[in-house]
């Protein structure tokens, strides 16, 4: 463990570390699957449910979470599991890879948050006082498990998570307050875990007439914020972001073409 020297060869490349979030049936997974730098290692987190569209190849490994009896499994020993496997994976056990992909990271969340119910509440019977500092640790164990996805020596690390419609005022209690869409986490760990990514992508869906009449279905890739959706962000050089498009095709090598600097035009062409 060691600060390094950033240089040319240590720098990472913009685009490849991403948080990409989206509703349900976004091609999140499915995008992965098909443009991201292979050989891949999938981690679908416990309680995700996207791995059956992953197929079964020489260069794609997956890892699935499986319990005979959930009741019998406590949420520290899920962590617990969840860190072996991630550790296992980036030192190599299970095999060379380009990417990590590591899906569900808001499933992961809720493990955090009821192992930290659980070291909380002790004899303590007044569940309300201990829920604000149990949200403050859960908090805590994602992001460090973040962090050491992010600051590893792996390639590629990508993190999906689904999306949720949240208030802008969140302390309104109006039904019909507005909203925005946000990374599907509560609290300020929609908008902290943003930042530990280069970029934060949003998975949308677009209909496009089809030449010989009906619709096509496709997916698309926010990347630029909006005044309705802040929670889009790439960390690039300015001159760079003034060029993006607000949106793109779901493609990582493009992706990462886009973010280094090259034009729209001569992404096209990939």
């Amino acid at each position: 463990m060691a600060f390094l020297r950033l240089d040319t060869e240590s720098r990472l490349i913009h685009g490849s570390r991403v948080m990409n979030w989206g509703r349900p049936n976004r091609f999140k997974t499915t995008a992965i699957v098909e443009t991201a730098e292979r050989p891949i290692q999938f981690l679908s987190l416990p309680g995700e449910k996207g791995y059956e569209t992953i197929p079964s190849t020489s260069d794609i490994v997956s890892h699935v979470w499986s319990v005979d009896d959930l009741t019998k499994v406590s949420p520290a020993a899920v962590i617990r599991e969840v860190e072996t496997v991630t550790a296992e994976i980036l030192f190599g056990k299970h095999g060379a890879f380009a990417t990590i992909a590591v899906e569900g990271i808001h499933k992961f969340y809720d493990f955090c948050y009821e192992a930290s119910m659980d070291e909380l509440t002790g004899d303590n019977t007044d569940l309300d006082k201990i829920r604000g500092p149990a949200y403050g640790l859960a908090h805590k164990r994602v992001m460090r498990y973040l962090s050491k996805l992010s600051a590893s020596t792996a390639t590629n690390v990508i993190v999906t998570c689904w999306e949720a419609e949240r208030k802008d005022d969140p302390k309104s209690k109006d039904r019909n307050a507005p909203t925005h869409p946000s990374p599907a986490l509560p609290g300020m760990l929609a908008d902290s875990i943003i930042g530990e990514y280069g970029a934060s992508i949003r998975s949308i869906v677009r209909k496009f007439p089809r030449p010989g009449g009906g619709d096509d279905l496709r997916g698309l890739w926010q990347l630029l914020p909006t005044p309705g959706n802040e929670r889009v962000a790439v960390k690039i050089p300015k001159a760079i972001a003034l060029d993006l498009p607000a949106t793109m095709p779901q493609h990582y090598g493009m992706l990462k073409a886009l973010l280094s600097g090259k034009s729209v035009a001569e992404v096209k062409e990939m």
